[in-house]
């Protein structure tokens, strides 16, 4: 009688904590690809580049990363990735930075990314002389926010 009663007890226990488990209230997540009308708005505001290349060709590039928070309440941004969208010629390797940034509503915050790029290989003759750059900017609310801007590549060999 004991041991059924044990046995009972066990098993309540374990299906409290599998349906308190599984009923928790924790962060809900997606991914959002930004565009007119969202609530987190990003543009690339500038893009700086360090004079000399090292021995591969790679050159630091300072990515200037303006965030808007158009929703009614605070955003804390806690990520920004940098990364090339496709295999042109030009790419970026990925770069990724934390934060812990509030905007408050209505507001702007310009962040700085530090990324590294170089040309792969040469442009073929009727390539477009373009990158394509994925900025995925991360909220403490779980939600990311993806952009995917258009950029010149300008003659990557002289300073």
């Amino acid at each position: 009688m004991r041991k059924i009663v044990l046995v009972k007890v066990a098993v309540a226990f374990a299906v409290a904590f599998v349906t308190a488990c599984s009923s928790s209230t924790g962060i809900v997540s997606q991914e959002i690809e930004g565009g007119p009308g969202q609530e987190i708005t990003v543009s690339i505001a500038g893009v700086e580049t360090g004079v000399f290349a090292d021995r591969e060709g790679s050159r630091q590039y300072e990515v200037q990363v303006e965030v808007s928070n158009d929703s009614n309440l605070p955003q804390t941004v806690t990520r920004i990735t940098i990364k090339t969208d496709g295999s042109g010629a030009f790419q970026l390797q990925s770069s990724s930075q934390t934060f812990n940034e509030m905007i408050d509503p209505g507001k702007d915050h310009l962040f700085t990314v530090r990324a590294m790029g170089r040309l792969t290989r040469a442009f073929a003759r009727e390539e477009a002389r373009v990158v394509d750059v994925r900025c995925i900017v991360a909220l403490a609310n779980g939600d990311s926010y993806f952009y995917t801007f258009e950029g010149p590549v300008h003659d990557t060999t002289t300073p």
